[in-house]
């Protein structure tokens, strides 16, 4: 018979075999540190326990962080498996049931919103919090994506174990909300229990860059690499080091620095891609040559771009096949996206600002910059809700810049440089250098 056994931090979760729930909570500990292999744990603890019911579930969770088509097709099944049991079970596993197939449903913030209502019920759920967290972050929900830590910190106190991780957590999410002074407090706590915890790590290298703190931002990251770089994560870190580099006007560090660890020998996946990408595209804003970096990564896109799933995931898309210079490729992708199913919030936020963003990256690319201002004009100030954070979007100001520069519209270019540098005026350097380097660039 199956009955309600308290997990690792006290939450009552249906399960007949200690052991196997236990497996299950060393998948939890590996989603939240980034490390070791979540998946297959989650897999040993719903082999090992029938009445399980949150193992197949996360595993449908693990799936749905692919935002690929195969993701979302195993997570179905896995949600599918469990379903005729769900109506029986407790509240939590129906909760977590309802949030995944909501998220294979491509309604994101119906997902979020029922992870909430798991977490209100039981705030110690550290499984509901890691994934919440996640999906406010692709929503681009900054009040949310601090606050649905905020909802249950009180339940967290020091001598549980998983408090420096809901502190990192936290401190994520104080920085996009723009309480940098608090998100720095709480990643420093996080990290003085838990050195190796990369998502506070995270979180500073975060609040370094949008203070413009970047070499204290660079010493941070330089004497800390030992504690994150075995973590799957550990490429986002490093590109944390290239806008540092960026931003201080050293470019010479920024080729070598994409070869050996922003790109290296990664997965096909579309983390790794996505960093890859934004790298690239703002090396080539400066004038650097990737074109050929770029052609190396067309095969690994196209081989995950089939069905628009996420916005933020096709503008990193088009941003590869436009340096690479496959034109065919970006009409394809701004096609497919056009034509994209509605009833899924990532068909809300095309219609709202996603074809924006892609036709004036697209634009730009192809050399019409009055269009690209258009669109990236029109596409800013609705930017957050395609996900991602802050320094993510920066891309989008940064080439609505560079093609005011090759314009040529001076009023314009005087008029982001100084918003830019009035927001964060250690910026100025790298900004100038941009517009420099892209009124070369329309000569």
């Amino acid at each position: 018979m199956p009955t309600q056994l308290p997990d690792t931090w006290g939450v009552p979760t249906q399960a007949s075999d200690p052991a196997a729930l236990a497996e299950l909570d060393r998948a939890v500990i590996s989603l939240v540190s980034m490390r070791g292999d979540p998946e297959a744990e989650a897999a040993r603890a719903a082999a090992d326990d029938g009445e399980l019911l949150l193992a197949t579930i996360a595993q449908a969770h693990l799936d749905l962080y692919s935002t690929s088509d195969e993701g979302i097709a195993r997570a179905r099944r896995l949600l599918d498996s469990v379903e005729p049991r769900i109506a029986s079970a407790p509240p939590r596993e129906r909760l977590h049931f309802d949030a995944a197939t909501a998220w294979a449903d491509g309604r994101w913030e119906l997902a979020a919103r029922t992870l909430d209502e798991a977490l209100v019920r039981h705030p110690r759920d550290l499984l509901a919090l890691r994934v919440a967290q996640d999906l406010y972050y692709f929503l681009g929900d900054a009040r949310d994506l601090r606050d649905v830590t905020a909802r249950v910190i009180g339940a967290w106190t020091e001598d549980l174990p998983g408090w420096s991780w809901v502190q990192g957590i936290y401190a994520f999410g104080l920085e996009e909300a723009g309480d940098y002074r608090r998100a720095e407090a709480a990643a420093r706590a996080a990290l003085a229990e838990n050195p190796r915890d990369i998502w506070a790590s995270h979180a500073l290298a975060h609040v370094f860059e949008m203070e413009g703190r970047q070499e204290e931002g660079l010493a941070f990251l330089g004497s800390t690499v030992a504690d994150w770089q075995d973590s799957y994560f550990a490429n986002h870190n490093w590109i944390h080091k290239a806008l540092y580099h960026i931003e201080l006007g050293d470019f010479d560090a920024l080729v070598p620095l994409y070869d050996d660890q922003i790109r290296g020998a990664r997965p096909v996946s579309w983390v790794p891609l996505v960093d890859a990408a934004a790298a690239l595209w703002r090396l080539s804003l400066f004038g650097v040559d990737v074109r050929d970096r770029a052609q190396s990564l067309v095969d690994a896109v196209v081989e995950l771009v089939r069905t628009p799933i996420y916005i933020f995931n096709d503008w990193h898309a088009l941003m590869v096949f436009a340096l690479a210079g496959r034109g065919d490729l970006v009409e394809w992708l701004l096609a497919s996206n056009r034509d994209a199913a509605p009833g899924t919030t990532n068909y809300d936020v095309l219609q709202i600002v996603g074809l924006d963003l892609l036709d004036g990256f697209a634009a730009f690319s192809a050399g019409d910059y009055e269009a690209a201002v258009d669109y990236l004009t029109a596409a800013r100030p609705r930017s957050n809700l395609i996900g991602g954070s802050h320094a993510q979007r920066d891309a989008i100001d940064m080439t609505l810049l560079a093609a005011a520069a090759r314009l040529g519209d001076e009023e314009l270019v005087r008029a982001l440089l100084s918003e830019r540098t009035e927001r964060k005026p250690s910026t100025r350097p790298a900004a100038e250098a941009l517009i420099g380097a892209n009124l070369v660039a329309a000569c």
